[in-house]
């Protein structure tokens, strides 16, 4: 192991970690994940993105993860300016809902985004990368107009069949630059 440096300590790849805020407490729920593919070859995990939370609302979300309430997973930013609570399958609407709904009771009130783990792999960050999100105070999954992972589901469709499928990625990721 590399020793540390003045940064902080040295990653497996001998790099100071990033300067970014950086995600400061991750939980697991008491249950494994079972990840599955959808029919692009893509991770079917995904993390409704809270945003703008305090440390007492990031406490409920956390032991309701603990308790198995909520998603596999979840985690928050050092600021927390923004949590990731995982989910197991973005096609499941009857899970991503109940997932709303205790977020909600828990005091999540604003616009909550819903981003595909697979396309944190592939890069897409900002509104373009949403795949569902729901209108502030309700437990409506609404699609947003556009999105840059259904259309590159859909060039995949079209693509010749030997494209290997999209790039797997740490659904809790260690650290990271930034938000998911």
């Amino acid at each position: 192991m590399p020793s540390p440096t003045a940064d902080g300590p040295v990653s497996r790849a001998g790099l100071p970690p990033p300067k970014g805020p950086g995600w400061t407490d991750r939980v697991r729920a008491p249950d494994d994940v079972d990840e599955g593919l959808d029919e692009f070859g893509n991770r079917v995990t995904g993390k409704w993105m809270p945003k703008g939370i305090d440390s007492e609302l990031w406490e409920r979300i956390r032991g309701a993860t603990i308790e198995g309430y909520l998603g596999f997973g979840a985690k928050v930013l050092k600021d927390f300016t923004r949590a990731c609570v995982y989910t197991r399958d973005y096609r499941d609407l009857d899970d991503l809902r109940r997932i709303l709904t205790v977020l909600r009771e828990l005091g999540v009130d604003g616009w909550l985004d819903y981003k595909r783990d697979c396309d944190t792999a592939r890069g897409l960050y900002g509104r373009g990368a949403l795949y569902w999100h729901s209108p502030p105070g309700t437990v409506a999954i609404d699609v947003p107009p556009w999105s840059v992972g259904r259309e590159m589901d859909h060039e995949a469709v079209a693509a010749p069949a030997s494209l290997p499928p999209a790039a797997s990625v740490d659904v809790m990721p260690q650290s990271g630059p930034g938000p998911s």
